[in-house]
């Protein structure tokens, strides 16, 4: 313990770096709902799985290496099956890679590159982005710190123990993601430059302890060849073919996209090339390049850099695309040391400092304000949609969803789930009547509601949604039997006239009435209440009496009325669209009305508009 304060004690700043960037990655971590990809994590590393059969269901869901989701595994037999459980997980591996990229920067130039790394990486909201995520991204950029520290201990120091932790931790590089291949190809083609500058004598006895570490890292990686060889097998797979400005668009997105700090990074990048330009080293021997900072991190840094961006460009084009930002995350440590080594020949402390100042804070308005990180919804919304269901199916009926693989995770086994797309699960109703019941369907990834024509003249004519939520790219529908739904309110309780019982706000925004059919659009709220559980009804009352007309009306996602009204109540579903044909109505003139009803909290309020309907 003692050892422990005194580190700190000795290395204070390092250790403000640390807690910051820590609690910027622990703040908020469950707030989020797991997307898809998480959902993959959960499945794969489902301690229900029999440990015998793990690595099949890993190879079968994944196109990863196990290691991650073998220690996702046991993290949830231990502690429990959670989202937080191995959300925890990653942010601890992104905090450890503060201080891992310190002790690369250390190794590789100096004590004051590794702090400005350091201090880089804690506000880097990609890096922050991943570290939040139930993904290996984490585990894989922590890992690739450590190889690369380890081969320049290597390079330095080449003796056993060097080449052993070197090994060690290049397999776990690469147990990260396969894209860690490409950075082990830039690592040998490091080591086989150095190899050329050593003399003969040397060469020998480098090469046996070379051989030594990639035996190490051989042996180790064996479990995940069979992953690895289906994976090459693939020839089509979803991320898009490459343009000329992916990799632009991949370096903007390490910074959040932010214009602001793209434009701070343009002076420790001349900084790091003007340092360069002045570079000591006239005879190209090893002593000279390991005894210039400049020089010998170029090329560690270059090769890194330029490697894994060459190989999967090239297989890109030659046979399935792979270029996607977060792959590159390997990269990441390389292009925050360049600019560290930019910014550590600035000698002015007043300059430095400013800059850092300037840095970080235009970094976290960006992560807090500009992308409201915290407190935004920025993952779809599987958790808020499956809750809705779970807390409205008091029948317990079927839940059908395109999604369908993914739902076990958020409902018991006593729920029947049905994978199934809503216009394949509609055209086995249309040729078989008997099974046109009620039921709850879910959605989302990009997937909205049906635009099939067909399949929406079935449903308005056999079901009617009942309730809806509509979230971040994920919503759920009530479907019950037209035949089971009063299409009439009773409304005696209230006199009908302006605004009665609860209080709720209200803007009818779009309203239409062609003769023929009658369109609205608009949101109602409950003050002070969440939307989710409020159902919103428009109805046609007609004149004389208290009994009303409900109109098929759905809720819309609205994250805007939240923004306006600054709410610390979610208002998104806040928002509603109704459509009816008229041609029904019996005879007379009607009033429109927005019913508001909330069961939970046992709230009911109507709005009476100036709308009229005569026919």
């Amino acid at each position: 313990m003692r050892k422990i304060i005194n580190g700190i004690q000795n290395n204070k700043l390092l250790f403000i770096i640390i807690v910051i960037g820590s609690i910027l990655r622990f703040y908020h971590l469950d707030y989020q709902s797991v997307w898809l990809d998480e959902i993959h994590t959960l499945n794969e590393a489902n301690p229900s799985t029999p440990f015998s059969e793990l690595y099949t269901k890993i190879k079968e869901g994944e196109q990863m290496p196990p290691l991650y989701f073998y220690t996702v595994y046991f993290l949830f037999k231990i502690f429990g099956y959670t989202t937080i459980v191995v959300r925890v997980y990653s942010a601890l591996l992104g905090a450890f890679s503060l201080y891992a990229l310190y002790l690369l920067g250390y190794e590789l130039y100096s004590k004051r590159v590794g702090l400005i790394a350091s201090f880089f990486l804690s506000v880097n909201y990609f890096h922050l982005f991943y570290s939040q995520e139930a993904r290996p991204y984490s585990f894989f950029m922590l890992f690739s710190i450590l190889s690369f520290y380890w081969l320049v201990k290597f390079i330095k120091r080449p003796t056993y123990k060097t080449s052993i932790y070197y090994g060690i931790f290049s397999a776990l590089m690469i147990y990260g993601h396969f894209f860690g291949l490409f950075a082990l190809f830039s690592q040998y083609i490091i080591l086989l430059l150095f190899l050329l500058l050593h003399n003969n004598k040397q060469k020998i006895d480098f090469i046996k302890k070379a051989i030594v570490s990639a035996l190490i890292t051989l042996i180790l990686y064996l479990p995940a060849i069979n992953i690895l060889l289906g994976i090459s097998k693939l020839t089509n797979f979803w991320i898009p073919a490459p343009t000329n400005d992916s990799f632009g668009i991949i370096f903007k997105e390490f910074f959040g996209n932010s214009e602001i700090l793209f434009s701070l990074l343009l002076i420790p990048i001349i900084a790091y090339i003007v340092s360069l330009y002045k570079s000591n080293v006239i005879n190209i021997d090893k002593e000279n390049i390991l005894n210039d900072k400049i020089t010998i991190s170029f090329l560690v840094l270059s090769l890194w850099i330029s490697i894994v961006i060459i190989c999967p460009l090239i297989r890109s084009y030659l046979s399935v695309p792979m270029l996607i930002s977060r792959y590159f995350i390997v990269i990441l440590p390389a292009v925050l040391i360049i600019f560290a080594i930019g910014l550590a020949a600035i000698k002015n402390k007043i300059v430095l400092y400013s800059y850092c100042i300037s840095f970080s804070v235009f970094s976290l308005i960006d992560i807090s304000i500009v992308k409201n990180f915290y407190s935004g919804i920025n993952k779809t919304q599987f958790r808020e949609a499956t809750n809705f269901v779970k807390e409205n199916n008091k029948k317990g009926l079927p839940i059908v969803s395109s999604l369908g693989v993914y739902m076990p995770y958020f409902f018991n086994k006593n729920q029947t789930i049905i994978d199934q797309s809503l216009e394949n699960y509609i055209s086995e109703m249309q040729q078989d009547s008997t099974k046109i019941k009620e039921f709850w369907y879910i959605d989302g990834h990009g997937r909205n509601y049906t635009k099939n024509e067909q399949v929406l003249a079935f449903i308005d004519k056999n079901f009617y949604i009942e309730n809806n939520y509509n979230g971040m790219d994920a919503w759920t529908k009530h479907f019950i039997l037209l035949k089971n739904f009063s299409s009439t309110v009773d409304l005696s309780k209230f006199n009908l006239v302006g605004t009665e019982g609860d209080l709720f706000k209200l803007n009818l925004e779009f309203f239409e009435n062609n003769g023929i059919t009658i369109k609205a659009t608009g949101w109602a709220f409950f003050e002070g209440m969440e939307s989710k559980d409020t159902r919103i009804e428009l109805v046609l009352i007609k004149a004389g009496t208290k009994n009303a007309i409900k109109l098929r009306t759905q809720k819309v996602n609205r994250p805007d009325v939240t923004d306006y009204f600054k709410s610390e109540k979610n208002l998104d579903n806040s928002g509603f669209t109704s459509e009816i044909n008229v041609s029904d109505l019996q005879s007379g003139s009607y009033k429109l009305g927005v019913l508001l009803i909330n069961n939970q909290l046992k709230k009911e309020g109507i709005f009476l508009t100036d709308r009229e309907i005569n026919k």
